[in-house]
Formats: C-alpha cells, sequence, structure tokens
C-alpha cells in the first residue's frame, strides 16, 4: 500500500508543484496509532485489535525508516540509521515474536513512558494549530483527502489481494483510512520542513475522519 501511495502522492504533488518533503509523508502515513487502534477496538474488538496492532507496528517502521528518509534524503541514508526510533521499533518486534517477558518492573516503566508520548504529541500539535489556522485550505484539505481516499481504496485492494477476510480485512480498511498521523508534525518539526502546513493538513484530514470514519465503519459493520 505504501509503495502505491507514494508514487501516486509523487505524481500529484509534483504536478501541483509542491514541496515534497511536506506533503508526501501526511498523504503516506495516517494515525493508525492513538487514533486507529482505539476505533478498531471499538468496532471490532479485541480479535480486531490483534490485528491492528501487528498494522500500527509495521506502519511504524515504515515511518521511522522511509518517512525519515524522505526528510533527509539530502543528507543521505545515514540519517535513518542515526535515529534510535528505528533501533526501538524493530527491538520491540523481536521481543514480541521471541515470547520473552520482561522483569514486571521494567516492562510497566516502559508503558508508563510510551502511554506519555501519545499525549505529549497531541499537546504538541495542540499547540501548533493554536498558532496556526488552515494554510492554503484546498492543499490542505487536498493532502488530507488524498490520505483518507486512498487509504480505503488500497486497503480494499489489499485484503482481495491477499485473500484477508471477516474481521481482520475490516480492521485492516479500518486503519489505512486514517488520517494523516500526528508525527508526521513532530518530524517536520525535527527536521525543519513548514510544520505550520504539516499541521494543518493534519487538522484539514482529522476533520475530513469526522465524517468519513463513522460511514466506513458503518459500512464495514455491515
Amino acid at each position: 500500500m505504501t509503495g502505491i501511495s507514494l508514487v501516486l502522492g509523487l505524481v500529484v504533488i509534483r504536478a501541483m508543484k509542491l514541496r515534497v518533503k511536506v506533503y508526501l509523508p501526511p498523504i503516506l502515513f495516517g494515525n493508525t496509532g492513538n487514533m486507529g487502534l482505539p476505533l478498531v477496538l471499538f468496532a471490532f474488538g479485541e480479535t480486531g485489535f490483534a490485528v491492528a496492532i501487528l498494522f500500527m507496528v509495521s506502519t511504524t517502521v515504515l515511518h521511522y525508516t522511509i518517512g525519515i528518509y524522505i526528510l533527509s534524503y539530502d543528507e543521505g541514508p545515514r540519517e535513518v540509521f542515526r535515529l534510535p526510533l528505528v533501533y526501538s521499533a524493530v527491538a520491540g518486534v523481536l521481543l514480541s515474536v521471541s515470547g520473552w517477558e520482561m522483569p514486571v518492573a521494567v516492562f510497566r516503566s516502559l508503558d508508563l513512558l510510551g502511554e506519555a508520548s501519545i499525549p505529549t504529541m497531541i499537546f504538541a500539535l495542540g499547540y501548533k494549530l493554536s498558532e496556526v489556522a488552515i494554510k492554503d485550505v484546498s492543499k490542505s484539505f487536498l493532502t488530507g483527502g488524498m490520505r483518507i481516499l486512498l487509504g480505503v481504496l488500497l486497503g480494499a485492494l489489499s485484503v482481495r489481494l491477499l485473500n484477508i477476510e471477516g474481521v481482520a480485512a475490516s480492521a485492516v480498511i479500518l486503519l489505512a483510512a486514517m488520517p494523516p498521523a500526528v508525527f508526521n508534525f513532530v518530524l517536520a518539526e525535527k527536521y525543519n520542513q513548514d510544520s505550520e502546513t504539516v499541521a494543518s493538513i493534519i487538522l484539514a484530514g482529522t476533520l475530513m475522519s469526522a465524517v468519513t470514519t463513522p460511514v466506513i465503519i458503518a459500512f464495514l459493520l455491515n
């Protein structure tokens, strides 16, 4: 899905003469974590939630590699391997697959830190949004809309091609249809890539998702 979104997003961005580093990541990476996981749990229960965790981890690894490379390709691929985010994501996957259990004290400490990261990102985004209005309304809504539309279409295509059915298919489609991820803003801040415009795109996409997400959930449940 990410590969097709990458190609289509680049075509549209180049055609509109927009900045790739600003507009492409919000098209590629949706809010599968702090928005997608609760929605899947609500709509499809624990079975869908297990699928959602795998989807989110995969998306996170792609965001921490491809997403960071897009923002820093002028510096070469070394930037990707300099960040602890990549190693922490891979280490988490390996630990989960191995079945090894951390000592309870260590696990609870790390779990508390992990839970604090999501509100921190939302606070940072809210602080930025309090300072700016939606910039370039048409471009912001177009980019946010592309994230949702491409997600739905490619999610549906993926479950068909991979022969995924039932709750798992519904969870994949719903997660694929999430608006731009908050973390796009965090990375834009880090790499000085017009975070105000990225925040505007996230806001526009999130506002649109308030309409599209209930419709998608209703359709999937029926």
